[in-house]
C-alpha cells in the first residue's frame, strides 16, 4: 500500500508518523520483491511446492506466488528446500522472505507470522491399502477400531489426529509422503492421513495397491477445511496488505484455477474463510 507524502503532511502529526514508519517496512519488502526478487521457502511437497521430473520448482502455491508478485512488478529471486520445522524460525530469523509450502493457517502460527489471505481451502483424506481392509473412514474411526495412522510430522493431521482421540502411541510422524506409503505397505501404519489433494496426487503418482478414502470434513464436530496461505515476517504486515490486494482479484480466477488443477486440486478448494476468522482459533 503506497501512501503519497501530500497525504501524509495533511494527516495529524502523530498519525502521519505511525503510518510512514509502517510504510517504511512495506517499502523494504516492496523494494526487494521489485528489485532482485524475494528470497522463497519451500517444503518439497505436492502439491503446494514440489520439484517436478525436470528438477523444476512447480506447485499451486509457487506458482500462485510468482503470478500475484508479477501484477506487483516482483519476482522471486531464489527458492530454498527447506525442513517443515524451520520455516516459521526461518522466515522470522530474516533467512528468506516467505514461505510457500501450502501452509494451513492456524492460531498458533499466526502468532508467529503474519499470513496472507488464504489461496486453499481443502478437505481431508485418508490413504488406505487398495480395498481398505480395515474400514478407515475419518480421524475418529482410527481411534474407534484402534489403529496405527501416520502423518507428516508437524502438520495439521497431527492435530487432527490428537482431536479425534487417537493415542499418542498409534501416531507415526513421518517426513513425507513416499515414507508414509512405504509405511503404509509394509503395515506399519492402517492409514495415511493427507489433504484430499494430496491423497489424489500420491495416487496420480501410480504408487499402486493404495486407494483414497471418501473426502470429508469434519474433525470432532468441528470443521475441518484447512485453509493454505503465505507466510511473512510480522514486521511486513504492510507488504501482505498490498500483496493482499493484488491477490484479491487473482484467486478464483481462471488463471488461478488453472494452476490448482494442473496440480491435482479443483475449484471446490477454493477458500472460504478469511485469514482473520482463521487466526481468531
Amino acid at each position: 500500500m503506497m501512501i503519497k507524502r501530500r497525504t501524509l503532511l495533511a494527516l495529524p502529526a502523530t498519525m502521519a508518523l505511525a503510518l510512514s514508519a509502517g510504510t517504511a517496512f512495506a517499502d523494504g519488502l516492496m523494494d526487494r520483491a521489485t528489485g532482485d526478487g524475494l528470497r522463497v521457502a519451500f517444503y518439497n511437497f505436492a502439491p503446494y511446492a514440489y520439484k517436478d521430473d525436470s528438477d523444476t520448482l512447480v506447485g499451486t502455491d509457487v506458482e500462485t506466488l510468482s503470478a500475484v508478485l508479477d501484477k506487483m512488478g516482483g519476482k522471486i529471486a531464489e527458492a530454498n528446500s527447506t525442513e517443515w520445522g524451520a520455516l516459521i524460525p526461518g522466515v522470522k530469523a530474516d533467512r528468506f522472505d516467505v514461505v510457500a509450502a501450502g501452509m494451513f493457517v492456524t492460531p498458533k502460527r499466526c502468532a508467529e507470522v503474519q499470513f496472507s489471505e488464504p489461496t486453499f481451502g481443502i478437505q481431508q483424506a485418508m490413504l488406505v491399502l487398495e480395498g481398505n481392509p480395515e474400514g478407515v473412514s475419518n480421524f475418529e474411526s482410527v481411534a474407534e477400531k484402534g489403529l496405527k495412522l501416520g502423518a507428516v510430522a508437524g502438520a495439521a493431521q497431527v492435530g487432527y489426529a490428537q482431536t479425534a482421540g487417537i493415542d499418542e502411541a498409534n501416531i507415526s510422524q513421518l517426513p513425507d509422503n513416499p515414507t508414509g506409503v512405504a509405511a503404509l505397505k509394509a503395515g506399519r501404519i492402517d492409514a495415511w492421513a493427507v489433504s484430499a489433494p494430496g491423497v489424489r496426487q500420491i495416487i496420480a503418482s501410480d504408487p499402486g495397491g493404495v486407494e483414497s478414502t471418501p473426502a470429508f470434513s469434519d474433525v470432532a464436530g468441528e470443521r475441518a477445511v484447512s485453509h493454505g496461505a503465505f507466510a511473512f515476517r510480522k514486521d511486513d504486515a504492510e507488504f501482505v496488505a498490498a500483496f493482499n490486494q493484488a491477490m484479491d482479484e487473482f484467486i478464483g480466477s481462471p488463471e488461478h484455477i488453472a494452476i490448482l488443477e494442473k496440480h491435482g486440486m479443483t475449484a471446490d478448494e477454493l477458500p472460504i474463510s478469511s485469514t482473520s476468522e482463521l487466526c481468531g482459533g
